[in-house]
């Protein structure tokens, strides 16, 4: 043990001295970090709600297997207080890494609205046209939320109003797994969603400036 210490301090002193340098630069680089997923949450939100004059937040309690998981629904409301759509998240895994998707849905829940990528490693020039890849994302505007959606191959692009979503050229595993993921937190939001959700006070002004705490 004598002889361990002796040979391989020198290592064990720069890895203690790396480990804190790491600590420091990701403690200072954090509150930039969350500020700036902060903006990209509420920049996919006003991308799918962009007609709202206003957006509540409500948090539900879904049943997530054998535990509860909080999930916050953002609901757009018009000038007059009418409801336009929600907004929900969806996490799940792709063809490489995870997937975290922002979901909009209509004020009938009856059909989306769209989606809006928050996070995706997958393949570039393949799997990462999910979160460039206008054509491939407005498929889901106007797509009904039952059936469940469906990947297929080949087939028109422009179409809006099926359950059927062309996949990306050379990515069906990830557009697969986009549609899976959304396929299955719908399953577990619907029930709850459709006896309706009171929202909370914080809002979003008309120019898109979060006015409470995402």
């Amino acid at each position: 043990m004598r002889n361990f210490l002796r040979l391989s301090w020198l290592v064990l002193v720069c890895a203690f001295v790396f480990g804190l340098l790491l600590a420091t630069v990701y403690g200072s680089w954090q509150p930039r970090i969350e500020e700036n997923a902060r903006k990209k949450l509420q920049r996919g939100i006003r991308s799918i709600l962009a007609d709202a004059d206003s957006i509540l937040t409500d948090t539900l309690l879904v049943d997530a297997g054998q535990t509860q998981e909080s999930a916050i629904i953002y609901q757009g409301l018009s000038k007059n207080g009418t409801p336009v759509g929600y907004v929900f998240t969806a996490k799940g895994t792709g063809f490489q890494d995870r997937i975290e998707l922002l979901v909009g849905v209509g004020p009938e829940l009856k059909t989306y609205r769209g989606i809006s990528v928050l996070f995706a490693a997958e393949t570039p020039g393949f799997g990462d046209a999910i979160r460039d890849s206008a054509i491939f994302k407005c498929q889901f505007v106007g797509a009904p939320m039952s059936p469940p959606l469906t990947v297929i191959k080949a087939g028109d692009r422009n179409k809006t109003d099926d359950a059927e979503i062309v996949s990306i050229t050379g990515a069906t595993i990830t557009s697969e797994a986009v549609t899976k993921i959304i396929n299955q937190r719908w399953k577990l939001l619907g029930n709850q969603m459709r006896q309706g959700a009171a929202g909370s006070p914080e809002r979003l002004n008309p120019s898109g400036t979060y006015e409470g705490d995402l």
